[in-house]
C-alpha cells in the first residue's frame, strides 16, 4: 500500500499543480479593445479619402479649405494613441511575437504599446504634410510619399489591434 501511495503521490500532485496553472488567468497582451479598432477603421478610411482628394497635388492658395480636415485627422490620431497607452501592457513573448510578424512583413515596432507608436508616427507624418501644404501646397509626389507612410503606420496599428481579438 505504501508502494502505491508513493506513486500515486506526485501524478496527483502533477495533475493538482496542471489544474492551478490551468486555471489562472495570465495576461499575455493589452486587453482588445473594440472601440480602438472601429474609430482607427473610421478614421483610416476618413484619412484615405483626404489624401484620395488631394492626390493631385494642392496649392497654398487655398489650404484655408483643408485645414480643419488635417486638425480632426491629426486630433482623431492622437486620441488613438492616448486609448491605445491607457491599457497595461505586460512584457512577455506574446508582444515579441506580434512584433516578428510584423517584421516578417518589413515593419517592426520597439515601443511597449506598438499601436499608440504607430498613431503617433502617422500623427506626426499628418503634421508635417499639413505644415507643408501650408507653406508651398503638396505635388502629387510628395502626396504619395504622406501617403506611403501613413499606409506603413495604419499597417501596423491595425495588425496589432487584430491580434489582440483572440
Amino acid at each position: 500500500m505504501l508502494v502505491i501511495k508513493k506513486k500515486i503521490f506526485p501524478l496527483i500532485l502533477f495533475i493538482g499543480l496542471v489544474s492551478t496553472i490551468i486555471g489562472c488567468k495570465t495576461l499575455l497582451a493589452p486587453e482588445y479593445d473594440k472601440a480602438i479598432v472601429e474609430t482607427v477603421t473610421s478614421t483610416s478610411e476618413k484619412t484615405m479619402s483626404f489624401l484620395a482628394k488631394v492626390s493631385e497635388g494642392t496649392s497654398k492658395s487655398n489650404f484655408s479649405e483643408r485645414e480643419k480636415e488635417y486638425n480632426d485627422l491629426i486630433g482623431a490620431y492622437d486620441a488613438l494613441k492616448i486609448k491605445a497607452k491607457a491599457r497595461p501592457i505586460p512584457k512577455n513573448t506574446a508582444t515579441k511575437k506580434i512584433n516578428e510578424l510584423l517584421e516578417t512583413r518589413g515593419n517592426s515596432l520597439s515601443e511597449d504599446y506598438p499601436s499608440a507608436f504607430a498613431f503617433e508616427e502617422i500623427s506626426k507624418t499628418l503634421k508635417k504634410m499639413k505644415e507643408t501644404d501650408n507653406e508651398s501646397g503638396l505635388k502629387p509626389t510628395a502626396v504619395e510619399a504622406f501617403k506611403g507612410q501613413i499606409e506603413t503606420f495604419l499597417d501596423q496599428a491595425l495588425t496589432y489591434e487584430s491580434f489582440l481579438k483572440r
